[in-house]
């Protein structure tokens, strides 16, 4: 036997490992079963302990809190309170319950019928008092601001309580009452802390034996380590003896020195683990091999990144940069290689040339190079404001010394949109509140304080009308353009006669108008089907900027076309000052005016245009604009055509 183990070192392991292993398991199960009885009696106590003290104080926070309840309800009158009252009354209930059911000790069965007598005397008495002196208040018979306890023995005339009863509440003494509930909150306390007594006892108890338990363990270890060392003796010295061999010849490989193999010929452990020796250069190729694949999954994660970024070595002035700055600043990739960053060839000189604000970009560029204190980040626009872009640099150090710089660079274009868009929302609010405002406030000042012809005061009224229609009307479209962000807008969509929207909304205009000739071609048996107020709200708008920009007069032009089978051309063309092109692909943003001198002039909020297109793409539609600077523009919407037969059939 001791042959067959001396074989092999694993052998020898094993035979020490289960040796070991089966003294402790015999030790261990002695002293398991000799403490095993005594902490499950001592564990299943203190459960019982613990279940009791939680139930016993949920029933005092719950008996507090329908108080507390009850008092808002008599201050404030509130039902909601009294419905909270009566649900903590089920609890209290349900909780009282509990204790009469599984009462064992003598201090139980006590706590439990205080607990009861004091919860009937309160509801049986109390309550129905308090309820009827808020029923008293609410009818006047009872004014007092706050309550006085005398009142309830009037408001609710009763017979007093039998003399041997526990707990005497008085509904016309608040000293009786007071004094009711702090017997309960003391026979609540003295139950508690005989449950904690109980409790210390029997953690004290359980402290004992696992105490004992831990001497009788460890006892029982040295005994088993003494064991051990003269069992296992022979074989721990001949295994080190082995190991260290293995660790000389270790520590020559790591010199890169030769290695003797003689010593590798046995066929235990430690010839294997010689094999594992041979392996380890096969195994350092391969590490190389992870390095380089980290490498390239670092590449690839930086190449896919949004914001473009440059490594500046500083010792080669090697410049290396992801796939997303040659894109921003439209530069060539030389040779494109995805496993590395790319190589950058140009200058950031060069690149600077593209920034508008060119001093600014290379004062950043030389302060972050320097590494002197800078701010955190720069924004500057590139190539006329086409883009804008947000650059910050950090400092990239290995082992405690700088090697490098990394730039970032952020395209922030659409933010900055969005800051302008609040910018012009606060200064066409501002603007175009103010105007009419400053018009109401004179007009009705010069009615108020000064005696005028009633002609003159017509007049006066009538533009103070205007002014107010023209506020409403901002005021509406900014609400419409609020619920059409927060898609809140709603459409009811229902067959409409377009001849009668149209026609509606041009008698309106061409009432309002003498200097402009308003004409319709429609076919009067023509149906879309959407919401007839939003439709209207969108050919209002358009007839009025064609009106508006149209101030010398001329013909407003509204032609319906339905040459497709499924949708319907409006166009509403007129002769006015027209839209330069640059401006054409950003007349439906929200708050965009035409910089002219024309249309600086005639004013706007820059909201109509923006809520139209909303409108048609509300109703699966689309808006386009055809203008010439001073021919006039003609705007088409395409709407989807309703034919009733297809509706009913989808």
């Amino acid at each position: 036997m001791k042959a067959w183990i001396d074989q092999r070192i694993g052998r020898q392991f094993l035979f020490v490992f289960y040796l070991f292993i089966g003294l402790i398991l015999l030790t261990s199960l002695a002293v398991y079963v000799y403490t095993e009885n005594r902490i499950e009696q001592t564990t299943t106590s203190l459960e019982n302990v613990s279940e009791r003290r939680t139930n016993a104080t949920e029933l005092f926070e719950t008996w507090q809190s329908m108080q507390y309840e009850m008092r808002g309800y008599v201050i404030l009158g509130d039902e909601e309170m009294l419905t909270r009252v009566k649900d903590k009354q089920a609890l209290i209930e349900t909780q009282t319950a509990w204790f009469e059911a599984n009462a064992v000790t003598e201090k139980e069965k006590v706590y439990a019928s205080d607990a009861r007598t004091l919860f009937s005397a309160y509801q049986e008495r109390v309550m129905p008092s308090l309820e009827r002196y808020v029923v008293a208040k609410r009818t006047g018979t009872v004014t007092e601001p706050f309550l006085q306890m005398p009142t309830l023995g009037k408001v609710t005339p009763q017979a007093e309580p039998p003399a041997d009863r526990k707990f005497k509440i008085n509904s016309k003494s608040a000293a009786d009452m007071s004094a009711s509930i702090v017997d309960m909150e003391s026979v609540f306390t003295e139950y508690r802390n005989s449950l904690n007594d109980e409790e210390n006892m029997l953690r004290e108890q359980l402290a004992t034996h696992t105490k004992w338990a831990q001497v009788l363990w460890l006892l029982s270890l040295l005994a088993v380590l003494l064991v051990l060392f003269i069992a296992a003796r022979p074989y721990v010295q001949r295994l080190t003896g082995q190991l260290q061999d293995l660790i000389v010849n270790s520590g020559r490989l790591a010199d890169e020195q030769i290695v003797p193999m003689q010593w590798a010929s046995s066929r235990n452990e430690v010839g294997q683990l010689t094999d594992s020796f041979r392996q380890m250069a096969s195994s350092l190729a391969m590490q190389r091999h992870q390095v380089e694949e980290e490498r390239e999954k670092t590449a690839r994660l930086l190449h896919s990144i949004r914001d473009a970024v440059i490594y500046v070595e500083h010792t080669t002035n090697e410049k290396m940069a992801n796939q997303a700055l040659f894109v921003m600043f439209n530069q060539a990739i030389t040779k494109r290689n995805e496993m590395d960053l790319y190589r950058l060839d140009a200058d950031l000189e060069a690149l600077g040339l593209q920034v508008d604000q060119k001093d600014a970009f290379f004062s950043f560029m030389r302060h972050a190079f320097e590494g002197e204190g800078m701010e955190e980040s720069v924004t500057f626009s590139m190539n006329q404001e086409a883009r804008f872009i947000q650059m910050y640099a950090e400092k990239i150090h290995l082992r405690g010394t700088r090697h490098g710089t990394m730039l970032v660079f952020r395209d922030v274009t659409q933010e900055t949109e969005v800051d302008r868009l609040k910018t012009e929302l606060v200064s066409t609010v501002s603007h175009e509140l103010r105007t009419p405002l400053t018009s109401i406030i004179g007009f009705t000042e010069l009615l108020r304080y000064r005696s005028l012809q009633p002609d003159r005061v017509d007049q006066y009224l009538g533009m103070i009308h205007q002014e107010t229609l023209r506020l409403e009307d901002l005021i509406s479209n900014l609400l419409d353009v609020q619920r059409m962000e927060s898609g809140q807008q709603a459409y009811e969509y229902q067959p409409e006669r377009l001849h009668d929207i149209l026609s509606e909304t041009i008698a309106l205009h061409q009432g309002a108008s003498q200097h402009h000739a308003l004409t319709l071609e429609c076919d009067t048996n023509l149906l879309v089907y959407g919401d007839r107020n939003r439709l209207s709200q969108l050919f209002t708008n358009l007839l009025h900027n064609a009106i508006k920009y149209s101030p010398d007069g001329g013909k407003v032009a509204v032609c319906v076309t339905h040459d497709q089978t499924d949708t319907i051309e409006i166009s509403v063309q007129d002769k006015g000052i027209g839209i330069p092109e640059s401006a054409i692909s950003k007349l439906f943003d929200k708050f965009y005016r035409v910089d002219n001198s024309a249309s600086r002039k005639i004013g706007g909020t820059g909201l109509g245009l923006a809520i139209c297109k909303e409108i048609a793409e509300g109703h699966g539609g689309s808006i386009h604009v055809d203008s010439r600077v001073g021919h006039g523009s003609t705007f088409t919407i395409t709407l989807p055509k309703y034919v009733a037969e297809d509706k009913m059939s989808s």
